[in-house]
């Protein structure tokens, strides 16, 4: 699971061999790529031949691009019968796997990429829990250029707390109307009560992060009615304070904090591993927690408001 970064280009290989090992060309030899949201970006594409059995691709992400692990599936046919072979990698703001192993001095005989991406990822959602602050089933406040709430033609106003935090952390802050029902990529979304009190999803719209500025419509993109008996917004919420540079830095703690509670897993170490760094995980195993705590303490938002 390698993890490529936004405008740069992901790599793939494949060897193709028969069942006797023996490397061989089928006649059509197609990739796929799907992003984390299910959308499909290659579409079964014919791969280039670098020899007998041997195939490439190099897919070039999007500036754009939505962070997450994306599938690979590449599909032979020969004689009518279909053949798939699947791989995966990681769309990620920064190269999590080299800082990690920096931080913790981990290689590769220890840990694979793969297994590092995947504490990686689970580090950074933990991260994210810990930084921001949730904020559920409330119902916001009007918009002074508006000055009302949903009376059936309004669908306008501002959250209660600012600014809204990028809880996906993609670098841009997005409702669950601009990007439909990708759970991994909504920072914001809302549901409505009808007068007969059953819950409907209502699409929002981030108009400004930093103020709290949002439209909220029904899914059909009509104003809720006048008739609601409650609109309830679910969002997490930022603060000044923070700062991206540190909190990448914060994940990069945190991972290596769980790669060496993975190390301490014998069916993980190596023979090298235990004979010069046992004595040393065991006086250190909480090192990279500490820290990651402490620069936690950098960024969050502060316990106490006013004197």
């Amino acid at each position: 699971m390698p993890i490529i970064e936004r405008s740069e280009t992901f790599p793939y290989d494949i060897e193709i061999r028969n069942n006797s090992g023996t490397l061989i060309s089928p006649p059509s030899v197609l990739i796929t790529i799907i992003n984390s949201c299910g959308e499909t970006l290659v579409d079964d594409v014919a791969m280039v031949t670098d020899g007998t059995g041997l195939f490439s691709y190099g897919y070039n992400v999007p500036a754009t691009a939505r962070y997450g692990a994306y599938d690979v599936i590449v599909s032979t046919i020969s004689d009518g019968t279909t053949t798939k072979y699947n791989s995966d990698f990681v769309v990620y703001q920064y190269n999590l796997i080299r800082r990690a192993r920096r931080v913790s001095g981990v290689g590769k005989p220890s840990l694979s990429d793969d297994e590092v991406a995947g504490i990686g990822i689970e580090a950074l959602r933990e991260a994210l829990d810990d930084v921001y602050e949730y904020r559920g089933w409330e119902q916001g406040q009007c918009d002074p250029n508006y000055n009302v709430m949903f009376n059936g033609t309004n669908t306008t106003i501002r959250t209660c707390a600012t600014p809204i935090a990028d809880y996906d952390f993609d670098g841009v802050v997005q409702g669950n109307g601009q990007i439909g029902n990708c759970s991994d990529w909504v920072d914001i979304r809302g549901y409505w009560i009808n007068s007969t009190y059953a819950k409907y999803e209502a699409y929002v719209d981030v108009v400004d992060k930093d103020t709290g500025r949002i439209t909220v419509t029904q899914t059909t993109g009509a104003a809720i009615p006048s008739t609601h008996k409650g609109v309830f917004l679910e969002y997490h919420v930022g603060w000044e304070s923070f700062n991206t540079k540190l909190f990448e830095e914060a994940v990069a703690y945190l991972t290596s904090h769980y790669m060496i509670l993975r190390m301490t897993d014998l069916h993980h170490a190596t023979t090298a591993d235990l004979a010069s760094n046992v004595r040393k995980i065991d006086l250190n195993l909480d090192r990279f927690l500490q820290r990651y705590l402490k620069i936690l303490d950098m960024i969050a938002k502060p316990r106490c408001d006013g004197i």
